[in-house]
């Protein structure tokens, strides 16, 4: 008896509170995860694209040369898209969109790369001798960059991004037109594909997103420890903790929207006393009463009496009708 009474007095208060007030503002806290999430991202995807404040600070991995010469205070950063060229001995620092625009394969390119990374090294005659080695840093960035990170960040943003849209049809396609029908009615082909696409964008999104991070962040510890251990490398390379920490803080995020996205994309049933509480469904109801009652009394039919409650009903008389 006591657990029967606890279930109904959960199942009332669950109805209580999804018929309530409260329950459009707790609706709408999951969606104060969207924004630091696609802030978090964005800054993640953005590192080395430019040289403003904190973006060359945002790489993935840094390489450096491990002698003490001219290339000691010189560092090429890499972003997912971005890499700078970072000389510590002057504080200059140049950064540019470089995946997808140079070719690893074409030594012209990284002659062209390195002069814009690198201008005013390049430029000095002192530092002839270590062009070559600066080039080879140049040229080991862009295939880590090409063939090692790839663009698994990319990819997960963008299904989260289409799942986030795809809430929009979801809305006024598969939650207005259910609100106002009966529990157990099927969903169309329409209103599944839009609730599959919304699902699956987030869901995917998030997945492959949490890769990403595990995914970088192991990669670029293991060629931090492998080139300060292997001797005789003429490269060092260094992770990138800024960046790591941002996109793990996306993903934490991205995780919460996901755990608290059933409240947002729960489907309020209207209440079904609405009808009888509000002044448009009273004037509704009583109109239907009364047309009802005007097409029996022109028919000339009978409604049953109180005797139908208390003992045998009355026979309807229908004109024209000669059945009792």
């Amino acid at each position: 008896m006591g657990i029967k009474t606890t279930v109904k007095n959960v199942a009332d208060w669950w109805i209580n509170f999804q018929y309530g007030p409260a329950f459009k503002f707790i609706k709408l806290i999951p969606l104060t995860f969207i924004i630091p999430t696609v802030l978090f991202l964005i800054l993640s995807l953005s590192g080395c694209l430019s040289s403003a404040p904190t973006i060359p600070s945002l790489y993935v991995v840094a390489l450096t040369s491990s002698s003490n010469g001219t290339l000691s205070s010189t560092q090429v950063r890499l972003g997912y898209f971005g890499m700078c060229g970072v000389d510590d001995s002057d504080g200059t620092r140049s950064c540019l969109s470089a995946a997808g625009h140079y070719d690893p394969d074409s030594p012209q390119d990284i002659v062209t790369l390195t002069g814009l990374l690198f201008p005013e090294l390049v430029n000095n005659s002192n530092a002839r001798g270590a062009i070559p080695e600066l080039q080879n840093m140049v040229l080991t960035g862009l295939d880590l960059q090409d063939q090692v990170f790839g663009k698994v960040l990319l990819t997960g943003a963008a299904l989260f991004a289409i799942g986030l849209v795809m809430m929009v049809p979801y809305k006024f396609l598969v939650k207005k037109p259910l609100a106002k029908l009966p529990l157990g009615t099927p969903l169309t082909k329409k209103q599944q594909v839009v609730r599959r696409g919304c699902y699956s964008g987030v869901y995917g999104g998030l997945m492959i997103v949490f890769a990403a991070c595990i995914g970088t962040t192991e990669t670029a510890g293991a060629l931090g420890h492998a080139t300060a251990h292997i001797k005789g490398s003429s490269i060092l390379m260094k992770e990138g903790v800024t960046l790591q920490v941002l996109q793990w803080m996306a993903f934490g995020f991205m995780f919460l929207f996901v755990l608290t996205m059933p409240v947002v994309l729960f489907v309020r049933r209207e209440n079904p006393l609405d009808q009888f509480l509000s002044p448009e469904g009273l004037k509704e109801k009583a109109f239907g009463f009364a047309k009802e009652y005007a097409m029996d009394k022109a028919a000339g039919v009978k409604k049953p009496g109180l005797t139908k409650f208390f003992g045998r009903a009355r026979t309807r008389e229908v004109p024209g009708d000669d059945r009792v």
